[in-house]
């Protein structure tokens, strides 16, 4: 009986040892980041756009980049602000519309889709 116990015990501290090492590779796998392979220079309408993000080379992506999340969330991925004039002024319009939104508790219909976003 004794030799059953510490076999089953054995058995239990192998699985819990396996599960403990496979938890930070699959860990590592779900925070794959869904990088801009290229950048497109042509101008995005503003009213099409919610929000962006920043790619940066240093978190793993291939090269710099701001991604532009439509409306309809698609991303669009732009050169950074600091290579393309259009970013920038593109980015500041987008700030200012969160930040308005923000101040009102995003009451007016053109904020809703910004209230559910995290920032």
């Amino acid at each position: 009986m004794a030799s059953t116990l510490v076999s089953a015990l054995s058995v239990i501290l192998c699985a819990l040892a396996l599960i403990l090492y496979s938890s930070p590779a699959e860990a590592q796998a779900d925070l794959a980041l869904d990088c801009c392979l290229t950048v497109s220079r042509k101008v995005i309408p503003k009213h099409v756009l919610l929000t962006y993000r920043r790619q940066f080379r240093v978190d793993g992506c291939p090269r710099d980049a701001v991604v532009f999340i439509t409306r309809k969330g698609l991303n669009l991925c732009a050169p950074p602000a600091e290579d393309e004039d259009w970013v920038k002024k593109t980015i500041k319009v987008l700030d200012t519309r969160l930040r308005n939104c923000k101040e009102i508790k995003f009451r007016e219909k053109r904020c809703h889709a910004l209230k559910n976003l995290s920032f």
